[in-house]
C-alpha cells in the first residue's frame, strides 16, 4: 500500500521510469519461468526415457535369445537332414552291394 501512495505522489516522469523497471522485472521473471519450465519438461522427458530403458533392454535380450534359438533350431534341423541323407545313401549302397553279390 505504501508503494501505491508513493507512486501516486511521484511526478509523471518518475512513474514512467517506475513502469519501465516493472516491465523489465516482469520480462526477467517471465524469462526465468520459461527457462525453468523448459528444464522441467526436459527432466520429465529424460525421466520417462530412463524409466523405459530396463524394459527396452529386456526386450532386446528376449529378441536376441529368440534369434539364437532360431539359429540353433535351423542348425539342428539341417544336421538331422544331413544325417537322414547319409543314412539313406548308406542304405542304398548296402542294397546295391547286396544285389551285386552272387547268392552262395
Amino acid at each position: 500500500m505504501a508503494e501505491l501512495t508513493n507512486a501516486l505522489s511521484m511526478s509523471p516522469a518518475s512513474v514512467t521510469e517506475l513502469k519501465g523497471t516493472e516491465t523489465l522485472d516482469g520480462a526477467m521473471i517471465l524469462a526465468i519461468l520459461a527457462v525453468f519450465g523448459v528444464l522441467s519438461i526436459m527432466l520429465y522427458a529424460l525421466k520417462g526415457f530412463l524409466d523405459q530403458l530396463p524394459e527396452f533392454f529386456a526386450s532386446v535380450r528376449r529378441a536376441w535369445e529368440a534369434w539364437q534359438d532360431l539359429k540353433r533350431a535351423r542348425r539342428e534341423a539341417s544336421e538331422r537332414e544331413a544325417a537322414r541323407r547319409r543314412a539313406a545313401r548308406r542304405e542304398a549302397a548296402e542294397r546295391q552291394g547286396s544285389q551285386s553279390q552272387p547268392a552262395a
